[in-house]
């Protein structure tokens, strides 16, 4: 699908099938394309020209829609210049446009978790983490969530998935630790 937008921007599709170039050409075309987008959204990203960013990131995004980068980088800048709602709309898209894609769930669930809104977390990450493996921010973001709404058990079963799977990571260890202190504390105040 990109590549036939971008064909049809540069012309090809105008040419018979004995004239339309090999799909490696497509691709440099289309690479020479977003590589072009990307310098002219990050030129006018550091000139503070942040309607025209967003403008081409728009442009960008909709031409792949099931890119992560396209959609966090949208979603990113949109946060920037405070459209939250246009910010969540993109986050949602990008997660349910890629079901299988485990980590195009988390930037709904980081936009989610910034806003406190943390009983909305687990729906959208416990299945990232049941049927995929997701980056190690799923984990780390359903965990904290889980503690910050007092389920500390459902904490402790996040962090020790992630530490099955990551047993080297000291941060992690650290916050199980203080969820299992949590738990057994509370167990003894009981």
């Amino acid at each position: 699908m990109k590549k036939m937008l971008w064909a049809g921007l540069l012309g090809i599709v105008a040419m018979s099938s004995a004239q339309t170039p090999e799909p490696k050409r497509i691709q440099a075309i289309w690479d020479a394309a977003q590589d072009r987008i990307a310098r002219q959204t990050d030129a006018w990203f550091k000139a503070g020209d942040y309607p025209r960013t967003v403008q081409l990131l728009r442009l960008h995004y909709s031409l792949d829609p099931t890119n992560y980068e396209n959609g966090t980088n949208l979603g990113f800048m949109l946060e920037n210049v405070e459209e939250y709602d246009q910010a969540l709309a993109v986050y949602i898209q990008l997660r349910t446009t890629n079901p299988g894609e485990p980590d195009d769930a988390w930037p709904e669930a980081n936009f989610y978790f910034k806003k406190k809104a943390y009983a909305k977390i687990p729906p959208i990450l416990e299945p990232t983490i049941k049927d995929h493996d997701p980056h190690p921010n799923n984990y780390r973001t359903l965990a904290h969530a889980y503690e910050k709404m007092n389920m500390l058990v459902d904490s402790k079963r996040v962090w020790e998935l992630y530490l099955s799977k990551h047993p080297d990571d000291l941060a992690a260890k650290a916050n199980l630790d203080r969820v299992l202190k949590r738990l057994k504390d509370g167990a003894t105040k009981k």
